[in-house]
């Protein structure tokens, strides 16, 4: 085994050993720096999204109720099968009175 060798550190060695400490994390923090500024523009995209989606889910619905309004108005515009059937019923009895009237 080797033995230790003890240096004697002076004042302006830890100084400069400190400074490069500090040197390293700097270069980290910025490193750091870097990668928040992605994210931000990342969750800048997804807030734009976001507001596209709203946007675009406002318009659906305005299609939607136009839609539902114009189903809804069918029925003031067009006989139901149903009421038309009924109509076909009496207007064959009708005949029928008729062509025996003659």
């Amino acid at each position: 085994m080797k033995k230790a060798v003890h240096k004697n550190v002076t004042i302006d060695d830890l100084a400069a050993m400190v400074a490069n400490g500090f040197s390293s994390i700097d270069k980290k923090f910025d490193e750091v720096g870097k990668r928040f500024d992605k994210v931000d523009k990342r969750f800048d995209k997804v807030e734009k999204d976001i507001v596209e989606l709203k946007e675009n889910l406002e318009k659906v619905e305005e299609n939607l109720n136009t839609t539902r309004m114009d189903v809804l108005g069918i029925g003031d515009k067009f006989v139901s099968k149903h009421e038309f059937s009924q109509h076909l019923v009496r207007f064959s009895l009708l005949e029928q009175k008729v062509k025996t009237r003659r």
